[in-house]
C-alpha cells in the first residue's frame, strides 16, 4: 500500500503523460475542424510533455512498468495516430486511396516501433541510444510538412511519411539524452531549432534543423567512441 506522499509522487509523472494524451486528442479535433496550425501547436505541447514525464518519474524515484506502458500509449496517440490523421486531413486527402494507405503505413510503423521499444527497454533507467527514429521525431517531420503544406506537393509529403515510417522501424541507432553531455546539449539545441521551424516554417529553418540533426549524429558517434575507449582501458 502506497503512502499518501508516495501516491502524490507517483501521480505527478502520470498526470504529465495524461496531459500528453489529451494534447494529442485535441490536436485531432483541431485537425478535423481544419485548424491545422492549432493542431501542430497542440502536438508541440505533447512533445514537450513527453520530454518531462520520464524525467520527473526518475527524479521522484517512482519509475514503473505501468508508467512505461502509459507513456507508450500516449506516444501512440500523440505521435502516431494524431500525426497520421493530421497529415491525411491537411495534405494527403487529395491523393485518395493512396493518401489513406500512406497515413496507415505511418501509423502502423509508429505503433510497431513503440511495441519493439517496450520489449527491450528498462522502465527504471534511460538507455544511451534508441533503435529506430523515435515517434516524436517522426511527428516533428509531419508537423513541418503540415505547416509548409502550401509549398510541399502531396506526393512529396507522402514520400516523406513513408521514409519516416521505414526509419521508425529500422535498426538504426540514435542517441538519447545522456545527462550533462555534449550529446544532450546538441539534442537540446536541436529542439530549439525545431521551435524555429514551427515559428518560421520555411525551407531555410527546415534545412538548418536537418543539418543540425546530422551534427547530433556526429557528436554522438564521437562520444560513443570515447566511451568505448574508456571502457576498454578501465
Amino acid at each position: 500500500m502506497l503512502s499518501p506522499d508516495s501516491r502524490l509522487r507517483w501521480l505527478a509523472p502520470n498526470l504529465i503523460t495524461a496531459a500528453n494524451i489529451s494534447a494529442g486528442f485535441l490536436s485531432m479535433l483541431a485537425a478535423a475542424e481544419g485548424q491545422f496550425e492549432r493542431a501542430v501547436y497542440l502536438l508541440m505541447l505533447a512533445v514537450l510533455l513527453d520530454l518531462f514525464d520520464g524525467k520527473v518519474a526518475r527524479r521522484l524515484k517512482v519509475t514503473s512498468k505501468f508508467g512505461q506502458e502509459m507513456d507508450s500509449f500516449s506516444d501512440a496517440v500523440s505521435f502516431c495516430a494524431a500525426p497520421a490523421f493530421l497529415a491525411h486531413t491537411a495534405i494527403l486527402r487529395s491523393l485518395g486511396a493512396l493518401g489513406v494507405i500512406v497515413a496507415l503505413v505511418y501509423l502502423l510503423a509508429g505503433v510497431l516501433r513503440l511495441a519493439r521499444f517496450n520489449l527491450f527497454s528498462d522502465a527504471h533507467s534511460k538507455a544511451r541510444s534508441t533503435t529506430g527514429v523515435p515517434t516524436p521525431v517522426g511527428a516533428g517531420y509531419v508537423m513541418a510538412l503540415v505547416l509548409m503544406r502550401d509549398q510541399v506537393p502531396a506526393l512529396l509529403a507522402a514520400l516523406v511519411l513513408v521514409i519516416m515510417a521505414v526509419l521508425m522501424i529500422s535498426r538504426i541507432c540514435l542517441p538519447e539524452f545522456r545527462g550533462k553531455s555534449a550529446v544532450s546539449l546538441a539534442l537540446l539545441v536541436g529542439i530549439l531549432n525545431y521551435f524555429a521551424v514551427v515559428i518560421w516554417p520555411n525551407w531555410y529553418t527546415v534545412g538548418w534543423w536537418n543539418l543540425w540533426n546530422v551534427v547530433i549524429l556526429l557528436v554522438a558517434k564521437s562520444e560513443d567512441r570515447r566511451y568505448q575507449e574508456a571502457s576498454s582501458t578501465s
